[in-house]
C-alpha cells in the first residue's frame, strides 16, 4: 500500500503544533540545555551579539583570525581566506552573508545561445577559502554553528520558502579534476601532467583583485586537508550570476551561480560531517572533484537539486538525506530538479580533460531521498558512476534517471563496471512496482536500455515499502513544515552482508536510509530543519513510530499511527450501498460509485420481470402504435399494435368522378365517366337500327343548346 502523496496537507494541526513548541524552546541561535537545564553552549542569544562586518579588505582577505560566539559576522562582500591563512570558526557562532547592491543584468542571443550576465556593485557576501587556506568550523551538537542572510534575525520566524539571499561558502582545494586548465582553455591535462590535474574556478564568484584566488585543482595535494566542518547548517543562500541556455532545447548548459556549499577538488584529509543545507536558490551542496568523504549529510528544500556531484569527485559518502521541494524553484535556476544528480564532467562546454579522467566515482551508502512527483530521484550523466547501496528513494516520479548522450555517458559507465548501484529501494515512485517507473533510460541505444533495466534488477533493486511517514506540507504562509515526517523504516529488513562495505571508514549500519530504527535522528538538538518542524515523533509513543494504516481514506484508517504498516484494507467498507443496485454490499458503508442497475423491465440477470403478449419483448418496453404499413400514422418501431388512422387516404385525381380535396394519399379509389363507345346507337338500347334512323331525323333542324 502506498503512502500519503507528497506535499498533501496531513495532521497540519499537530506540525504547527510541533512548530510553536519548536520555535519557543530554539528561539535563539547557540543556545541550547542539556537534560538538566544548563547551558553547555555558553554563547549569547543572538539578539544580544554585537554585528562585525566582514569585507575582503582590498583583496587582503580575512588573515588568520578566530570568529567567536559573542558576536555576528557580517560577509559585506565576497570575502576570501586566502593561501597559507587559517579561519577558525568556533561553536555557537553566526555568520551572515549580505543580499549585495547594484543588480544589474543584461541578455542577449546568438543562433540558438541566450546569455544572461548579472552583475553587482558590491556582490552578494560569500565565504571563499582558497586553494592553500584551512578553515575550521568545528561545531557541537549542543552548540552549532550557523550560515545565513543578513536580514535573518534567527528568531524561528524565516520559514524554508526564503532563498537566494546571499552566496554560500566556497572552498577550494588541490585535488584531482576532470576539466581542461582554467587559465589555458587549448591545454589538456593528459598529454601533459596526466588525468586529474585539470583546474577551473569557482562558480558564482569574482576575484576583484584578479588574481583568481577562486581557482581550484590541479591535483598537487590530492591527500591535503582543507580544515574541518562540523554540525554546520547552511540557510537561505545562493545567488547567480547569469547562465547560457540553448534555446532549441530550453536547456541550461551553464549556470554561473553560488550554492549553500560548494567543495571544490579537497583532499582527503578534509573533515566534513554533520551538514544541513536548507533553502538554497539553486543546489544545497555541490562536489566538485577531488576525494573528501562526507558523512550525514542534509539537504531540504532546495530549488534545483539536493546534492550535485561533479567533475571527477570520488570520495565516499555515508548517511545522506535529501527532501525537495520543486514548488519553491526562485532565481535563475533553468535545470531540472533531482534529489541527487551525479555527472563526470562538462563535455558540453569543452571544458573536460580529453581523458574524460578520473570518473565522478563516489561511494554512497545509506541515503534517504525523498520527493515530489515532478523530480527523479537521481540523475546520472555526462559519465557520472556513483557506487550506491542500501538507500531509500520515495515519491518521484522516476528513481534513477539513466542519460546516454555523449562519449563517457550512463551507458559506457555500467559496461566499464565504474556504474553500481545494488540493494536500494524505490516506494511511490511512478506506480511503485514497474521497473519502467524505477529507472529511465533516456539514450540513443536500443539494446542499452534493456542492458541497464536487467542489470537494475540483477543489482537487488526492488519495490519495496519503507513503511515510515515521508509525506511533507509547506505551511504557505509561514513557510514551515505544517506535516511533519518519521524517516525510520518500519519494515524490520536487514541489509545482507554481501551489500555492507568492507571498507572501515564506513559505519557497518545493519538497515536501509540515513535513519537508524530506534536510534536517535542526527538531525534534532542542532539543525534548522528540526526548528522548522520536519521531524517528529509526537505522533509516536515515547519517540517509538507507531504502525498501521495511515491512507486517510482507508478502512482502517489509524489517526494515531506513524509509519504505514501494509495494512491498509480498502475492500471491506467500500461498495455498493444502495439496496436498489444488483451489487447492493450490505456490509459496506462507503459508496465507491460502484453500484450496476438492471434495464429497465429487467431484472439483474437479464430476464423480463413481464411479456403479457409473449411476444419476447418485456411490456415495460412494449411501444403502442399502429402497425399497418398503409395507415397514415403507421410506426415502424410500434411492438405492440394500436388503433390506425386512414383518414388521409382516398382519391387525389381531380377529373375522378370521386376527386377528394381533404385527402393526400391516393389509395386507388378513383371513378371516372365511361365514355360513349357507340354513337350512332340514338336510343341507347346497344343496337344501331331504324329506330335510332328515325329518332335522329325526329330532331332534324333542332336547335342544339350551348
Amino acid at each position: 500500500m502506498e503512502n500519503t502523496p507528497h506535499f498533501e496537507f496531513t495532521r497540519p494541526i499537530k506540525g504547527l503544533l510541533l512548530f510553536m513548541l519548536l520555535s519557543v524552546a530554539m528561539s535563539f541561535a547557540g543556545f541550547s540545555q542539556d537534560d538538566e537545564g544548563g547551558t553547555p553552549c555558553a554563547c549569547p542569544p543572538a539578539a544580544d551579539r554585537s554585528e562585525v562586518i566582514v569585507t575582503d579588505n582590498g583583496g587582503l582577505g580575512t588573515g588568520t583570525v578566530s570568529w567567536g560566539c559573542d558576536s555576528i559576522y557580517i560577509l559585506q562582500e565576497q570575502v576570501f581566506v586566502n593561501s597559507g591563512d587559517t579561519l577558525t570558526i568556533e561553536p555557537g557562532a553566526i555568520v551572515k552573508g549580505a543580499a549585495g547592491s547594484g543588480f544589474q543584468e543584461t541578455s542577449f542571443s546568438f543562433g540558438n545561445i541566450t546569455e544572461q550576465t548579472i552583475t553587482y556593485a558590491t556582490y552578494p557576501g560569500s565565504l571563499i577559502v582558497s586553494r592553500g587556506a584551512v578553515l575550521l568550523a568545528e561545531g557541537t551538537p549542543d552548540c552549532a554553528i550557523t550560515f545565513t542572510h543578513e536580514a535573518d534575525p534567527l528568531d524561528g520566524t524565516v520559514g524554508v520558502d526564503v532563498k537566494g539571499q546571499w552566496g554560500g561558502l566556497v572552498i577550494c582545494g588541490a585535488g584531482q579534476t576532470n576539466t581542461i586548465y582554467h587559465d589555458n582553455p587549448t591545454a589538456f591535462p593528459s598529454q601533459t601532467l596526466g588525468p586529474g590535474t585539470g583546474t577551473d574556478l569557482a562558480e558564482g564568484i569574482i576575484d576583484l583583485s584578479g588574481n583568481d584566488r577562486h581557482v581550484y585543482g590541479g591535483n598537487t595535494a590530492p591527500t591535503e586537508s582543507s580544515g574541518i566542518l562540523r554540525y554546520i547548517s547552511f540557510r537561505h543562500g545562493s545567488t547567480s550570476l547569469g547562465y547560457d541556455q540553448n534555446i532549441a532545447t530550453n536547456e541550461s548548459n551553464n549556470g554561473n551561480e553560488t550554492n549553500l556549499l560548494q567543495l571544490c577538488a579537497l583532499g582527503s584529509g578534509t573533515q566534513i560531517d554533520h551538514i544541513e543545507l536548507v533553502s538554497s536558490a539553486d543546489d544545497g551542496l555541490q562536489v566538485m572533484g577531488g576525494t573528501v568523504d562526507l558523512k550525514y549529510i542534509a539537504a531540504a528544500f532546495n530549488a534545483e537539486d539536493g546534492v550535485e556531484f561533479d567533475q571527477g569527485w570520488a570520495g565516499r559518502l555515508q548517511y545522506l538525506f535529501v527532501i525537495n521541494d520543486s514548488s519553491q524553484v526562485v532565481g535563475d535556476s533553468l535545470g531540472i530538479s533531482n534529489a541527487i544528480d551525479i555527472e563526470g564532467d562538462d563535455w558540453e562546454q569543452s571544458n573536460v580533460d580529453i581523458s574524460f579522467m578520473p570518473y565522478t566515482n563516489p561511494a554512497i551508502i545509506n541515503g534517504t531521498f525523498i520527493g515530489p512527483k515532478s523530480q527523479s530521484g537521481m540523475r546520472i550523466h555526462n559519465g557520472g558512476s556513483p557506487k550506491m547501496s542500501n538507500s531509500i528513494f520515495a515519491g518521484f516520479g522516476q528513481g534513477i534517471d539513466f542519460e546516454d548522450h555523449d562519449p563517457c555517458d550512463a551507458w559506457e559507465m555500467l559496461l566499464f563496471s565504474e556504474l553500481v548501484l545494488k540493494n536500494n529501494h524505490f516506494w511511490d515512485v511512478g506506480d511503485s512496482t514497474s521497473t519502467m517507473d524505477m529507472i529511465l533510460y533516456d539514450g540513443h541505444i536500443g539494446s542499452a536500455q534493456f542492458n541497464v533495466m536487467d542489470s537494475f534488477v540483477q543489482w537487488g533493486n526492488e519495490a519495496q515499502n519503507p513503511m515510515f511517514d515521508y509525506s511533507v506540507a509547506i505551511d504557505e504562509v509561514s513557510g514551515m513544515v505544517s506535516d511533519p515526517v518519521f524517516l525510520e523504516p518500519g519494515h524490520g529488513l536487514v541489509p545482507a552482508l554481501d551489500y555492507i562495505s568492507p571498507d572501515p571508514w564506513f559505519d557497518q549500519a545493519m538497515y536501509f536510509g540515513a535513519f537508524e530504527p530506534g536510534g536517535e535522528n542526527w538531525l534534532t538538538c542542532w539543525s534548522y530543519l528540526e526548528q522548522v518542524g520536519l521531524f517528529t515523533d509526537g505522533d509516536s509513543i515515547g519517540g517509538v513510530s507507531v504502525p498501521g494504516c495511515t491512507y486517510l481514506s482507508a478502512c482502517n484508517f489509524n489517526v494515531e499511527a506513524t509509519i504505514d504498516d501494509g495494512s491498509c484494507e480498502f475492500d471491506l467498507c467500500f461498495g455498493c450501498i444502495d439496496v436498489n443496485a444488483c451489487n447492493f454490499d450490505e456490509v459496506a458503508y462507503i459508496d465507491d460509485l460502484s453500484c450496476m442497475y438492471a434495464e429497465a423491465g429487467y431484472d439483474c440477470d437479464g430476464l423480463c420481470l413481464s411479456d403479457t403478449d409473449s411476444d419476447g419483448i418485456c411490456d415495460a418496453l412494449e411501444v403502442s402504435g399502429c402497425q399497418d404499413a398503409a395507415a397514415c400514422d403507421y410506426d415502424c418501431s410500434a411492438t405492440d399494435s394500436g388503433v390506425c388512422d386512414y383518414s388521409c387516404l382516398g382519391c387525389t385525381y381531380e377529373n375522378a368522378t370521386n376527386y377528394d380535396v381533404a385527402v393526400n394519399t391516393d389509395d386507388g379509389s378513383c371513378t371516372f365517366e365511361t365514355a360513349v363507345l357507340c354513337p350512332a346507337d340514338v336510343n341507347g338500347d346497344g343496337f344501331v337500327t331504324a329506330v335510332d334512323l328515325l329518332d335522329l331525323l325526329s330532331a332534324y333542324g333542332e336547335a342544339c343548346s350551348p
